[in-house]
């Protein structure tokens, strides 16, 4: 199975980003300023939070009481939530929004507009390509955006902007790191559509392999080689040479356990390394803390491909015994792994 990175949407270019001049404030009517005293454009000397949010968002919600304690703590600061993707009827989208906001009080402490028409999703959300909510605007005092992304991560950020210490140009520099990033991946999702319809995968490998290359350090994009030449591309040999370099880079143990498990089971079987198989399922369950059934679920099956069949029911019967003791543990899945342990158990004649 491919795993997809990043979910995409093919877009035009940001036109806004870290470094663009702030877009002036959406001329709200009186009655869209929720709360708090209407701000009609960004003052120079000020800086500010722009944040999108929505009514219907449960993380927008979780992040309210974050988003008050950082107003206290940066008084200077002027925090402006812009519900701009409200939901149900238009006529009654306002009057549920300053339901909402009233019925929070001074939970939610900081100022709150209604952008009804989404004008200021157009000029700030879509112009910066922010599909998701919530999504915070960090605007420095000079009017120019120093940081974007989810309100939960800018407490750092948004200190050195009101501290003075923020450096701009590195900020820049991960901004567009992060686009290109982006922008490759688009690329990739793209022709991945058009490799899985064609069934060839030259032109997908080729621009994984570009993308590696700006960026050998991203496991992800060499995890998403390694499925596309054990799979799909029905390259084994070139995916188990992938999987040796995985095997040096920090990888969590799902991700260990991933390798393993491809280059046990769904590889052709003249063209199985299981020493490679090993060797990830193993460094996948030392990795795993506490052990984990499925991960151990895992070894047992490359102990048992390699015919070490005694290694295999024990560390099986270890998968089981641990997940009867987890009683968070899905039933079905518990389920496989008895019936995995006694298949084995049947064709080596142990007694259950």
């Amino acid at each position: 199975m491919i795993t997809t990175l990043i979910a995409l949407v093919l877009a035009a270019p940001a036109t806004l980003t870290v470094g663009s001049k702030a877009p002036p404030l959406a001329p709200f009517t009186a009655n869209a300023w929720v709360k708090g005293e209407p701000v009609k454009e960004l003052q120079s000397g000020t800086a500010y939070v722009v944040e999108f949010w929505a009514t219907w968002c449960g993380p927008c919600i979780a992040g309210i009481p974050h988003l008050s304690s950082m107003q206290k703590e940066f008084p200077a600061v002027q925090f402006i939530s812009v519900a701009a993707s409200e939901r149900g009827e238009k006529d009654k989208q306002l009057d549920k929004l300053n339901a909402f906001v009233t019925g929070k009080g001074d939970a939610m402490g900081y100022r709150v507009a209604y952008d009804g028409d989404g004008v200021m999703s157009k000029s700030w959300m879509q112009a910066a390509e922010q599909g998701g909510i919530p999504c915070a605007f960090i605007v420095g005092k000079d009017g120019v955006i120093q940081w974007i992304g989810h309100p939960m991560e800018m407490d750092k950020p948004l200190a050195a902007v009101a501290a003075g210490t923020w450096d701009l140009s590195k900020a820049k520099e991960a901004a567009l790191a992060q686009a290109k990033l982006e922008e490759a991946s688009k690329s990739i999702s793209k022709l991945m559509r058009s490799a899985q319809k064609s069934g060839d995968y030259t032109a997908l490998l080729a621009k994984i392999d570009e993308a590696i290359k700006s960026d050998p350090k991203d496991s992800q994009m060499q995890m998403t080689k390694f499925q596309i030449l054990a799979g799909p591309a029905k390259q084994p040999q070139e995916a188990i040479a992938v999987g040796k370099q995985l095997l040096t880079m920090d990888l969590d143990a799902m991700e260990l356990n991933q390798l393993a498990w491809v280059s046990a089971t769904e590889m052709p079987e003249m063209s199985r390394d299981l020493d490679f198989s090993l060797a990830a399922a193993q460094k996948a369950v030392s990795v795993s803390n506490p052990a984990e059934p499925a991960i151990l679920d895992t070894l047992a099956r490359v102990y048992w491909e390699r015919g070490d069949k005694t290694k295999a029911l024990a560390t099986q019967q270890q998968a089981v015994d641990l997940g009867v003791k987890d009683k968070e543990m899905d039933a079905d899945m518990l389920s496989e792994l008895k019936e995995t342990l006694d298949k084995y158990k049947a064709t080596t004649g142990a007694k259950n």
